[in-house]
C-alpha cells in the first residue's frame, strides 16, 4: 500500500526508474550478444566450397610446377631467312636464347635477332598435358615490320594429354590480322633421350604444323623436342613457306638447347 501511494505521488520520477530499469536491462543483453564467444556451424555445402577452394589452390600450383624455369635459356641454332627478292635473305646466329616468364602460362620467346622474335604461350592442362594457345611473330624485314598473332583452343596440344606415339589431333586456329584461319594438324611422333650439357633428358617429339588459305597461303610446320614433365624445349626445328601476293617469305631454322641452368 505505501509503495503504490509513493508511485502515485511521484510519477515522473517512478516512470524514469523504470526506464532507467528497462534501458539497463536491454544494455546487459546487447552487450551479452556482443561479447558471447561465437558459434557458427559449418554446413556440409560449406564444408564441400571449402574443401574446393583449397584443392583449386593445390591444383593450381601443381600446374605452375609443371612449366619450364623461368629465366633465359642458350641454344645452338643454324638457318635463316628471307624473300624472293634480291639482296633479302639473312642468316640467324649461330648462338641465340629463349626467355621463358611464368605467370598463369608460360610465355617462350625466341630472340635470335631484334627483327625477328617468335613467342608461344605455354599452359599446363590436366592429365600431363601441353598446350599452345597463342603465338606470336614479330618480323621486320625489306622496310617492312609485321606481327603476326594466331589464337588456338585448349586442344592445341604440344603434348596431348596420356600422349602416344602416331597419336594425330587437329584443330582450327585463328590469324588475327587479317582475320583468317589457321588449321592445326599435329602428331606424336615418339619418346627419346637427349644430352643436355652432360644430362641425359627424356623428350616428347610432336609435330606441330600450321596451313594458311587466305590471304596468306603456306604452311609452317613445327618439330618441338619437349621435356613433357615441365613443357622445356630442348630441340625445334621450324619451316615456313608463306605466300602474301607475289612476295614470298621462307624460313628454315633448327635451335638445340645448350644447358639446363637458365640464367637470371
Amino acid at each position: 500500500m505505501f509503495v503504490w501511494q509513493w508511485v502515485q505521488q511521484h510519477r515522473l520520477l517512478s516512470v524514469l526508474i523504470l526506464a532507467f530499469v528497462v534501458v539497463s536491462t536491454a544494455g546487459g543483453t546487447a552487450w551479452a550478444l556482443v561479447f558471447r564467444t561465437v558459434s557458427s556451424p559449418v554446413g556440409f555445402r560449406e564444408a564441400l566450397r571449402m574443401y574446393r577452394k583449397e584443392q583449386a589452390g593445390k591444383m593450381l600450383a601443381s600446374l605452375r610446377t609443371r612449366l619450364p624455369e623461368p629465366g633465359v635459356y642458350a641454344y645452338r641454332t643454324s638457318g635463316g631467312e628471307g624473300l624472293n627478292l634480291p639482296g633479302v635473305q639473312r642468316s640467324f646466329p649461330p648462338a641465340t636464347s629463349m626467355i621463358v616468364e611464368e605467370r598463369r602460362c608460360a610465355t617462350i620467346s625466341w630472340v635470335p635477332i631484334v627483327q625477328h622474335t617468335e613467342t608461344i604461350t605455354e599452359c599446363a592442362g590436366p592429365g600431363g598435358g601441353l598446350f599452345v594457345p597463342k603465338l606470336v611473330t614479330h618480323e621486320s624485314i625489306a622496310g617492312s615490320d609485321t606481327t603476326s598473332t594466331i589464337d588456338c583452343p585448349s586442344t592445341a596440344y604440344l603434348v596431348p594429354p596420356s600422349v602416344r606415339p602416331g597419336q594425330r589431333w587437329n584443330v582450327t586456329c585463328r590469324l588475327e590480322n587479317p582475320a583468317e584461319k589457321a588449321v592445326l594438324d599435329a602428331q606424336a611422333l615418339g619418346t627419346s633421350t637427349m644430352v643436355v650439357a652432360g644430362h641425359h633428358v627424356r623428350v616428347e617429339h610432336t609435330r606441330f604444323s600450321l596451313t594458311f588459305s587466305g590471304t596468306e597461303h603456306g604452311t609452317n610446320p613445327t618439330d618441338f623436342w619437349v621435356v613433357p614433365e615441365d613443357g622445356l624445349i630442348v630441340r625445334e626445328r621450324e619451316r615456313v613457306d608463306i605466300t602474301t601476293g607475289t612476295v614470298r617469305y621462307e624460313e628454315s631454322m633448327e635451335t638445340t638447347l645448350a644447358g639446363l641452368v637458365p640464367a637470371r
